[in-house]
C-alpha cells in the first residue's frame, strides 16, 4: 500500500508540474498564439496603392487602397483576422471597388512589413492611426472585420470612426473563446488582449451585419447570435448553415453587398 501511496503522489506530482508548466508556456507565449504573423510578405496586387502610415509612436504600419468611383463616395474598411495578411481581402476589395466603393485594406503593428510588436492596444490605435490618414474628401466609411479584425471593427464603430460595421465570424469576446478552447486553465485571469466586443454594444448606434457560420470549430456559432440579440435593432444577423470560421468568399460578399445596398445605395 505504501509502495501505491507513493506511485499515485508521485504521478499527482507530474501532472501537476505538467499543467504549471503548460500554464506557463501559455502565459509567456500568449501573443504568439493570438497573434500569428509571418506568414509571407504580400506582394501587392496592381488596384491598389500602397502606403505607410506613421503614427505618433513611431509605428510604421501599411495600408493598400484605392478610392471610391465618384468623390464621397463611401470606402469599405478591412481588418483581416490574427493569421491574415494584407492579400487576404484584396479579391473581395475588387469586387465591391467594381461596383462604386474605396476600399481600405489596413494591417496591425509586427505583422509582415509592419514593424512593432502587436497587442490590443496597439492594433486599436493602428486602426484610429489608418482610419484617420484617409485621403480627404471620402464618404462614409463601413466598418469591415473578420475574426480578430471584429474587435478592431467593433472598437472604431464604437469610438465614432465608422457609419456601418461588418462583422464576419465574429466573437463576444477573444477571452470567452480562448476559455471555450482552454478550459482547464485560469485563461480570464491571465489573458492580456481580451477584446470585448460585447461590451462596446451599448456605444455600437450604426446598423451592424453579423455573418456567422453554424459550424464554426474555431469561434462558436452563439457568440455571433449573442452579439445581434444585444444588439438589437441595430444588427442584422445572417447564419451560414453549414458554414466555417472561414466563410465561403463570394457568398459573403452577396450577402454584404444586399445589405450595403440598401443602407449605402452609390448608383
Amino acid at each position: 500500500m505504501r509502495a501505491l501511496r507513493w506511485a499515485l503522489a508521485g504521478t499527482a506530482a507530474l501532472a501537476l508540474a505538467l499543467y504549471a508548466g503548460i500554464l506557463l508556456l501559455l502565459f509567456t507565449h500568449q501573443r504568439d498564439i493570438l497573434f500569428i504573423r509571418g506568414r509571407y510578405a504580400d506582394e501587392r496586387e496592381a488596384l491598389y496603392q500602397a502606403r505607410t502610415i506613421t503614427e505618433a509612436d513611431g509605428t510604421r504600419v501599411g495600408v493598400w487602397e484605392v478610392p471610391a468611383a465618384r468623390a464621397g463616395g463611401p470606402v469599405i474598411a478591412f481588418f483581416y483576422g490574427n493569421a491574415g495578411t494584407l492579400s487576404d481581402f484584396a479579391g473581395i476589395g475588387a469586387a465591391f471597388h467594381r461596383e462604386g466603393y474605396g476600399v481600405l485594406l489596413a494591417s496591425y503593428r509586427g505583422y509582415p512589413g509592419n514593424t512593432g510588436t502587436p497587442s490590443e492596444d496597439g492594433i486599436m490605435a493602428d486602426a484610429r492611426a489608418i482610419l484617420s490618414a484617409l485621403p480627404r474628401g471620402h464618404g462614409k466609411v463601413i466598418l469591415w472585420g473578420q475574426s480578430l479584425g471584429t474587435g478592431v471593427a467593433a472598437r472604431m464603430a464604437a469610438e465614432g470612426y465608422g457609419a456601418a460595421l461588418i462583422l464576419q465570424s465574429p466573437y463576444t469576446a477573444v477571452v470567452d473563446v480562448a476559455a471555450r478552447h482552454f478550459s482547464i486553465f485560469p485563461v480570464r485571469l491571465l489573458m492580456k488582449d481580451r477584446f470585448d466586443t460585447a461590451a462596446l454594444v451599448p456605444k455600437i448606434a450604426v446598423p451592424v451585419l453579423i455573418m456567422s457560420g453554424t459550424a464554426d470549430a474555431t469561434v462558436p456559432f452563439e457568440m455571433g447570435e449573442t452579439l445581434a440579440h444585444r444588439l438589437g435593432r441595430h444588427a442584422t444577423f445572417v447564419p451560414f448553415p453549414g458554414g466555417g470560421h472561414n466563410l465561403p468568399t463570394w457568398s459573403v460578399a452577396a450577402v454584404a453587398d444586399k445589405w450595403l445596398s440598401a443602407h449605402f445605395p452609390i448608383r
